[in-house]
């Protein structure tokens, strides 16, 4: 074979001396004759936009033209080992040269063998050589032909894909718009419906580790236990995050308001992310002033949240040194309220090589707009929280962006340490709901401190824990503390002179043997586990070596989980291991235990009453109360008759109308779901008729607790909200929250919680039995043995009148509401289940799946009464 490429003015020149122009025609000729591709390359030499290629074996021939794509082939007939006819046929059955233009080269004008040539696929025929005219004619003719046939189909496929493109554009904006549609309406839907269903296993781990915890355990199934629920509970948290942020930008993030262990859960903080500190050797140091009382009311899952991204990033961008937590009260009296005050937050010595900072006041910030009226109820305190690390500092340029959703210092931080950003983002917007601000010192390569204030209300005066009372036991002790960590040492030594102890410190090996070659005697000696010179326990036999101590105890402090009866104690003989972060309940026990002294247990506060008697003559009110369920009623009025309350009751909207026309009201317990008028359309017309002074507030009472219905009730007119079972502490908090006298929003009140129902939690709830059981019996009928035959009586009604409704929706949805209302009164679990998924199908007009399920809750209410009745029994005896 040969081959060769004509080009305008360089017949033969290489190609990497002139570059070839853009053919237009490209020719492949196959012929074995040299002689032959001599006169077409001399023929073709003149023409610059002609290409010409040679193939004298037929054997590669349509290899060289799926190489080539020319625009026409010059096929001779007679060839060697495969005749032209052949090739013309693999040329048309090959997909690359199935289109391209084949003329047939041949010495005679043979008839039959034209028309075989035609027949395979041919486009043209000419006998050679034809001159030059004819053949440069020829070749261009079917060149034209062949391009636009190629550009043609080219332009179809770009048109057709145009097509498509444009077609896939169109379904995939009307797909996106139904979904932003569906979007937009599901999403308070959604965020309700998500938050249960993601709490509701977490809250099961919880549940079984509360369970375990109060079983007979050792203790280090104890310990392996707590790990469990402080997990579950950061998973939780965790979890919560995106849903959180959805929350927060829509509006919808509510601040929950009860008692709370402020000391826990820093403690739960800091034993969550201690083993990750452990890995990179970090010390983890927490100082509480003992002057915050223990019990603060206020959100301790959204100020968990705070600590835990605060403490978390610190851990995660410090690769040696410490994080140190400090918490105290804020200063009320200096011009910038987020400045701690001096004397309420422990002051942090450094340490000689520590490198000093400069401790810059935080740009002056608005303070954010919130109701804090229920926090001023019980003298509300700004709490002053910090949290400092030896990390990688922060830039003074790029603080501005730390706070803001999905950022972070820059894209490198992002590959090395990971995260979305959305941690800080979320922490900034929490504490403001908390009625605090943000701000950060630092600066690069220095480590950063990151502080924050919340307000808090405080519980009322309790018994503070033992460990922060003088200990009699370890009066005058002799304590030898043996720890290269500043934080560390302080923390320890400061509790321990407070429990009466007298204290040494030693920062190195060296220094504490030091101690002992001089005489100086110890009742006891905490030794660090990870000091930089000698590992602990070594240190702990060189001791045991030393005429002083022999025999005095050794406690072991270490951020490697040890236990009791580990073989590296035993190596030092160690009397007890404490373990960092430090608590100092289990200091003070560690020290105890191995001082051989009793430990001084705390004592248990005094129980506060559930509810106030004297209610109704504190605040006398005139209550009328719709309801048209009798349970519903019955409970209603006995509890407001605990309380101190002779109310009226209602059936419908259209009676509470009548009632409200012939004497006035001061608070109305409003039905939601009522026959005739519901309590929505109720609530409308009271707004309408009656100005806001001279009607009464209006309190919704519905077995729905999903987001969005509260809404629906404020919307309507009505001034607060509580969800059934009703309980007595949440109707005395409503009556003293809208007494007359006492002005309120609705913004003072808590969201309720929804009362989720679990079927694997029994057929009944106990701690609703239990508190119907406590209600004073009246003419000699206990409150439990009444609660049961109205819903004995009443309940098989309604299951025949839901029977009776599969195939009508609407009423379906009503029955299965009301019989759920009455089955929250008595805590009929598996009944309220099954009634709810009753009504949520007749509100969705689906009811195929109805006569199952009420199978199932014929079945549930047969072994519901079965529990009920032993209960009853059991309650007349006692009364």
């Amino acid at each position: 074979m040969a081959e060769e490429r004509l080009t305008p003015r360089h017949d033969r020149e290489p190609e990497t001396l002139a570059r070839p122009p853009d053919y237009h025609v490209k020719v492949l000729l196959v012929d074995d004759q040299a002689s032959v591709s001599e006169a077409v390359r001399r023929a073709l030499s003149d023409q610059p936009d002609i290409g010409f290629h040679y193939c004298s074996d037929a054997s590669i021939a349509l290899p060289m033209a799926k190489s080539l794509s020319p625009t026409v082939i010059l096929q001779d007939l007679v060839m060697p080992g495969t005749d032209g006819l052949t090739l013309v046929s693999r040329y048309r059955a090959d997909p690359q040269t199935r289109d391209v233009p084949i003329i047939v080269l041949s010495s005679n004008e043979n008839p039959q063998v034209k028309g075989q040539a035609f027949a395979l696929g041919a486009n043209d025929y000419v006998v050679k050589l034809p001159d030059k005219t004819e053949l440069v004619g020829r070749l261009r003719y079917h060149s034209k032909a062949f391009l636009n046939l190629v550009q043609r189909d080219a332009a179809y496929r770009a048109l057709r894909q145009s097509q498509q493109q444009l077609i896939e554009s169109n379904t995939t904006l009307i797909s996106v718009n139904q979904k932003l549609e569906e979007a937009t309406l599901a999403k308070s839907q959604f965020l309700a419906n998500m938050s249960h269903e993601i709490r509701t296993p977490m809250n099961g781990i919880l549940g079984m580790t509360a369970l375990l915890l109060d079983s007979d355990l050792t203790d280090e199934q104890r310990d392996y236990v707590e790990a469990t629920r402080s997990s579950a509970d950061a998973l939780l948290t965790i979890i919560n995050d995106i849903l959180d942020f959805s929350k927060i930008e829509s509006g919808k993030l509510e601040l929950e308001h009860h008692p709370f262990d402020l000391l826990t859960c820093i403690e739960e903080v800091m034993d969550l992310l201690a083993p990750k500190a452990a890995e990179k050797n970090l010390d983890l140091v927490s100082m509480v002033e003992d002057s915050i009382p223990k019990i603060l009311i206020g959100d301790i899952t959204r100020l968990r949240q705070i600590l835990v991204n605060l403490i978390g990033n610190a851990v995660k961008f410090t690769h040696h040194g410490e994080i140190v937590l400090q918490v105290g009260f804020a200063e009320h009296r200096t011009a910038d309220p987020r400045l701690p005050q001096k004397n309420d937050v422990l002051p942090i010595r450094k340490s000689p090589a520590e490198p000093a900072r400069a401790a810059a006041k935080p740009p002056s910030v608005p303070r954010p707009k919130y109701d804090t009226d229920l926090l001023r109820r019980s003298e509300p305190r700004t709490l002053h929280f910090s949290v400092r690390d030896t990390g990688i500092g922060i830039p003074a340029e790029k603080q501005g962006a730390l706070f803001k959703s999905f950022q972070q210092l820059d894209a490198s931080t992002t590959r090395h340490y990971g995260g979305t950003g959305l941690g800080l983002a979320i922490s900034k917007r929490l504490v403001e709901l908390m009625g605090g601000s943000i701000w950060v010192e630092s600066e690069a390569g220095k480590g950063a401190t990151f502080h924050f204030t919340v307000r808090a209300r405080c519980a009322a005066p309790l018994i503070s824990p033992g460990w922060q009372n003088a200990q009699p036991q370890l009066a005058g002790k002799r304590l030898l503390i043996v720890e290269d960590n500043f934080s560390n040492r302080h923390v320890i030594a400061r509790r321990a002179e407070r429990w009466g102890m007298a204290v040494q410190i030693a920062s190195t090996a060296e220094r504490a043997l030091d101690f002992f070659a001089q005489g100086h005697p110890f009742d006891a000696v905490l030794l660090d586990a990870q000091l930089p010179d000698v590992p602990g326990l070594d240190l702990a036999q060189q001791i045991r070596q030393q005429p002083h101590g022999r025999f005095v105890p050794l406690l072991l402090l270490t951020s490697v989980w040890l236990r009791q009866d580990d073989a590296q104690a035993g190596q030092g003989d160690i009397s007890a291991v404490v373990h960092k972060p430090i608590r100092p309940s289990q200091l003070l026990e560690a020290l105890c235990s191995a001082l051989q002294v009793r430990l001084q247990r705390e004592k248990k506060a005094p129980s506060v009453p559930a509810l106030d008697a004297d209610l109704g003559r504190r605040l006398p009110l005139q209550v009328l109360l719709a309801d048209d369920n009798p349970i519903n009623q019955k409970v209603g009025l006995s509890v407001l008759r605990k309380l101190g309350y002779r109310a009226e009751v209602v059936a419908d909207g259209t009676q509470v109308l009548k009632a409200l026309e012939q004497r006035p009201y001061d608070i109305l317990f409003l039905d939601v779901q009522m026959p005739e008028m519901d309590g929505l359309e109720c609530a409308r017309h009271i707004c309408e008729r009656w100005p806001a002074a001279k009607r009464p507030k209006i309190i919704a009472m519905t077995g729905n607790a999903l987001i969005g219905d509260r809404e629906k009730c404020l919307e309507a007119g009505m001034d607060d909200y509580i969800s059934k079972p009703v309980r007595i502490g949440e109707i005395q908090a409503a009556l003293e929250r809208w007494a007359p006298g006492r002005p309120k929003t609705i913004q003072d009140a808590p969201a309720p919680s929804a009362s989720v129902v679990a079927p694997s939690e029994g057929l009944i709830d106990h701690a609703i039995i239990a508190e119907l059981r406590d209600i004073p019996p009246a003419d000699g009928v206990t409150m439990l043995e009444e609660m049961v035959d109205l819903f004995l009586e009443a309940a098989p009604q309604r299951i025949t009148q839901i029977s009776q409704s599969l195939r009508d929706p609407s009423s379906l949805a009503f029955h299965a509401h009301t019989l759920k209302s009455m089955s929250l009164n008595l805590g009929a679990r598996r009944v309220i289940e099954l009634s709810r998924r009753l009504e949520e199908l007749g509100r969705s007009g689906k009811v195929d799946g109805a006569p199952a399920l009420l199978q199932e809750l014929e079945q549930a209410f047969v072994m519901t009464k079965e529990q009920l009745l032993p209960l009853k029994s059991e309650s007349k005896a006692k009364a």
